[in-house]
């Protein structure tokens, strides 16, 4: 049977409808153009009342950035909870999350440089991301959809200066990370990963413990995963790995990601070695590659593509791809400690 293919014209008639809808889309939500707006924060990325505050035990590396994370719910709201351990939030939650950098990494007290603050607003059934930018003395955030690269200096953790160009993502980005190939939605945001103590003022308080005594959960929910932080030596080296990469990798290597056809998925769940690495071939290779033929050659870190490309800082080859710029040096003395640690196979 012959194939029927549509003029030229009916792809031009068709590309410019959907460009219209998209641009038209945009126009109706542009988002409020000040942070202050959304009466989250004041002067100094100080949050109101209403937003509470939560840490994640297994973080996403941003170039050894601050980060500070809040949620709000409508009044009356009440999170739910997956089998799995997702949160599902209610209509009108907002969250937030504030990065900056210390002065000083070897000093907590140093001065911070607020840069930037994400949103994610779950309006109409769907997640909307808007990116905010603070100004030089920190009194408001103006929005951006196309992100920027902002100059940052500072001390490492080795007394060195750090000068970098700081990616503050565009929403495009967002929701890349945020969505795949699948809708938007928070990565944080788990019973696992908010398993943990916070100080709320009163002293150290497990988070879940909180959220039921503020009414918004009804009961403390139990999570099937063994997320832990993975820079606790005390924890277990498997546990570690884990926890770290389906915080750094599993937002785009999983089902749905947006590097889901690179058949490599980290998240926690995941438990099919081939798709985790062990002895696969990449599904691209090239300079991505470092000459090495396998993602992970367990016991042999140094013939595993992933070390190559969490060591290196060029675009194109670097992992993650995004935010960060600078090598995660904690994080690359983990996973070769846990990839050395797995028992060794040939995998010619």
């Amino acid at each position: 049977m012959s194939e029927v293919r549509p003029s030229p014209r009916r792809w031009l008639t068709a590309g410019i409808a959907t460009l219209a809808l998209a641009s038209a889309s945009c126009a109706e939500d542009p988002g409020p153009t000040q942070l202050s707006e959304w009466g989250l924060f004041t002067a100094g990325a100080t949050p109101v009342d209403g937003l509470v505050e939560y840490e994640l035990q297994a973080p996403l590396f941003s170039d050894y950035s601050t980060k500070r994370r809040f949620l709000r719910l409508p009044p009356g709201g009440e999170i739910t909870v997956t089998a799995d351990g997702h949160f599902v939030f209610p209509e009108g939650t907002i969250i937030a999350k504030t990065f900056g950098f210390r002065d000083d990494l070897r000093d907590a007290s140093s001065h911070e440089r607020i840069v930037e603050t994400r949103l994610l607003e779950l309006r109409g059934g769907r997640w909307i991301p808007y990116v905010y930018l603070w100004n030089d003395d920190a009194s408001d955030a103006q929005l951006t959809r196309i992100g920027a690269r902002i100059p940052i200096t500072f001390t490492d953790l080795h007394g060195e200066t750090q000068t970098i160009n700081y990616r503050v993502p565009s929403t495009t980005q967002c929701g890349n990370c945020h969505g795949g190939q699948g809708d938007v939605a928070p990565l944080g945001p788990r019973v696992e990963q908010l398993d943990r103590d916070h100080d709320y003022g009163a002293g150290p308080e497990n988070q879940l413990d909180h959220l039921v005594e503020l009414g918004w959960m009804v009961s403390r929910p139990s999570g099937p995963l063994p997320f832990v932080d993975p820079m606790d030596e005390a924890a277990p080296l498997e546990d570690r790995a884990r926890s770290y990469l389906h915080a750094n990798c599993a937002h785009c290597h999983r089902q749905e990601g947006a590097a889901d056809q690179s058949g490599l998925w980290f998240d926690i769940a995941q438990t099919d070695e081939a798709r985790l690495g062990f002895c696969k071939i990449p599904a691209a290779a090239g300079r991505g590659t470092g000459g090495r033929s396998v993602d992970i050659w367990p016991g042999d870190p140094d013939r595993s593509i992933l070390l190559f490309r969490m060591e290196s800082t060029e675009p194109g080859i670097k992992m993650p791809e995004l935010p960060a710029v600078l090598v995660h040096e904690e994080g690359v003395a983990l996973m070769r400690e846990w990839i050395a640690s797995l028992p060794a196979r040939a995998c010619d």
